[in-house]
Formats: C-alpha cells, sequence, structure tokens
C-alpha cells in the first residue's frame, strides 16, 4: 500500500458492472494518507502527536503504533486547489475493471467523483480558472481596450454627434477611430447651415 490520499463518494459506480466504488485514491498532491469526503475542504491537517498516557496499554507497556493523530485544525486556510478536477483511479472491487476518474473540486471543496472511465488512460490535472467578478472584467477589459487604443494607427474615423445615452443628443460631435473606438477630437458647439 502507498502514501496514497483518499476521495470518499458514496454516489460513484463502476461503468462496466455499475456496482458501487466509494473510495478513490490519488498521488497528485503529496500524498500523505489524507482522506476527504464530499463536501470537506481541500486541505491537508495537522498533525499531532498523541500523548504517551493515551498510547499505554493495559499492561502498561507503551505503544508505538498510532504515535501520531490528525487534528481537526488545517495547515492552511488556503485550499490546494480553488476549483478543478484532480485525477484519481481504483480497481473495482467486483468485476476488477481498473478506474481512471477525477474528484471534482469547487470552491475549495470536494464535490464528488465524476467522469469515471473503465480501462482508460490516466487523467490529466484540470484547473478551472475561478469565476470572476464584474469588476474584474471592467479592469480587465479596460486595460485591454487600453493597449489597443496606444498601438492602433487611426488610419479610417468618422465624425458622430455626441450622447450622454444612447438616443440622448447633446451639442457637439466626436472624431471617433472606427478601428478602436477611441474619441480623437471633439467638437462641443454644432453649427447649423
Amino acid at each position: 500500500m502507498g502514501a496514497d490520499d483518499t476521495f470518499s463518494d458514496e454516489d460513484s459506480e463502476c461503468p462496466k458492472c455499475h456496482s458501487k466504488v466509494r473510495e478513490w485514491q490519488s498521488k497528485h498532491f503529496q500524498p500523505f494518507l489524507e482522506h476527504w469526503k464530499k463536501g470537506e475542504f481541500l486541505q491537508y491537517r495537522k498533525i499531532e502527536t498523541v500523548p504517551e498516557e493515551e498510547r499505554r496499554r493495559k499492561d502498561g507497556s507503551v505503544s508505538d503504533f498510532g504515535s501520531f493523530r490528525r487534528t481537526k485544525e488545517y495547515l492552511s486556510d488556503v485550499p490546494l486547489m480553488f476549483a478543478g478536477k484532480v485525477p484519481v483511479h481504483m480497481s473495482c472491487g467486483n468485476c476488477h475493471a481498473w478506474l481512471e476518474a477525477y474528484a471534482k473540486i469547487v470552491k475549495g471543496r470536494f464535490t464528488g467523483v465524476v467522469e469515471v472511465e473503465a480501462d482508460g488512460n490516466p487523467k490529466e490535472l484540470v484547473l478551472i480558472k475561478p469565476e470572476t467578478t464584474a469588476e474584474e472584467l471592467r479592469r480587465e477589459f479596460g486595460a485591454r481596450l487600453s493597449q489597443l487604443q496606444d498601438s492602433c494607427n487611426h488610419n479610417k474615423s468618422k465624425w458622430m454627434l455626441m450622447e450622454w445615452a444612447p438616443g440622448h443628443l447633446i451639442p457637439g460631435k466626436n472624431l471617433v477611430c472606427l478601428q478602436c473606438e477611441k474619441i480623437l477630437d471633439t467638437k462641443t458647439k454644432v453649427r447649423a447651415r
């Protein structure tokens, strides 16, 4: 037996014989015999030494087995992975098929085993970029638009009426680049002809 981490999912099953496969192993992180159940935070737990008094047998001798135990505290408040899929594997106890799958991670928590394949090829780690906020998208768009406008030659432009909102004209015109939409010049008063 290796030092594999384990993911438990009561609902996963073998695609060949449809028997339940509850335990899945992974050596993806730094395998330390950690065990995660559905809904649990994906981080290693701290380990502490078991006091000698608790390891003392009835005959007075002290057991060396079980000198360490996991606490309920995590090593960090940051998950090992925020969003993605961790490759896991197991052999079906019923039909003995070799199974490859993913442990799905959402918002730093294990949500279940997905995409189970019998006798498939080993899977690769999948990182999913966390959802971004509208503010982050606006900031990213603004930065990219600024780069486009700074690098544009402004070869084609057109005078357009000014609007403070669509359909609401104000007196004036803007000279706008048709490629990058940068306002190149403004005339605030329009002369009637």
